[in-house]
């Protein structure tokens, strides 16, 4: 079973789907609309209930694309010939390893809509969501957020590295970058070709059975901390309910 399956069926977010095909079923809206209509005027209430949906559904489906992510390392297709096998296998470790912190920027923009906070999306951090004193006076929720930033901040580096400097750097994987710059036209021995190509292929499923491992690892310890965020903040979300309903 995926690590992802306990998130998708969290109370949380359940309760949100729930409230908002309530809090909506009057108004008429295109199914393919990425917004609401601007001619549209929403009640405090369902402004609030869209806010934590929208925040809460990219959070979980950011989640559902890292765990995606580790299936797309073998996933190649060999009769493709726009990318080498040593290509596609950098793309996507280097795609996951940039995904896993934007999933903390979501999980903050939701804990902002969650306290119906209403500060503007690009000035939300992991400072200014921590040091709300409403976030605060919610020692558990306070000390979840933190928990989660704490373990983001172990791949946050890597990403940066990514972003702003250069590629991912790995030993084992730049050796299969440069087997895979190997046509074998040099070589005139079947036997070696075969030969080479089994070391090859030996290497590679080695490192992606290697990755996959760490990778699931690393999704099965976020999904857990973000699963107990949403249980704790389901309660408060029902509180502010109350309020602005």
């Amino acid at each position: 079973m995926s690590s992802f399956s306990k998130l998708d069926d969290n109370a949380f977010l359940l309760s949100v789907l729930k409230d908002g095909e309530e809090a909506f079923s009057e108004i008429k809206i295109d199914r393919l609309a990425t917004e609401i209509p601007e001619d549209i005027e929403l009640t405090e209430y369902q402004y609030y209930v869209q806010k934590v949906g929208f925040y809460l559904v990219h959070t979980i489906s950011w989640c559902k694309q890292l765990d995606l992510a580790i299936d797309l390392l073998s996933n190649f297709d060999y009769s493709k010939k726009n990318a080498s096998r040593a290509d596609h296998l950098i793309y996507n470790i280097e795609n996951y390893l940039i995904r896993i912190k934007s999933v903390h920027d979501r999980i903050l923009q939701l804990v902002n809509a969650v306290f119906h906070l209403c500060i503007n999306e690009a000035n939300v951090n992991h400072g200014v969501i921590v040091s709300n004193y409403k976030v605060q006076h919610r020692p558990e929720i306070h000390k979840s957020v933190k928990s989660i930033s704490k373990y983001f901040n172990e791949h946050e580096q890597i990403r940066h590295t990514l972003i702003h400097r250069h590629s991912f750097i790995d030993k084992n994987l730049k050796k299969i970058e440069l087997f895979y710059l190997n046509n074998f036209e040099h070589i005139d021995d079947e036997e070696k070709v075969k030969a080479y190509k089994y070391v090859r292929s030996d290497h590679l499923k080695r490192y992606i059975a290697d990755k996959k491992k760490e990778f699931s690892l690393i999704n099965s310890s976020l999904f857990k901390l973000i699963d107990e965020l949403f249980i704790l903040l389901k309660p408060e979300y029902e509180r502010q309910k109350k309020i602005v309903g």
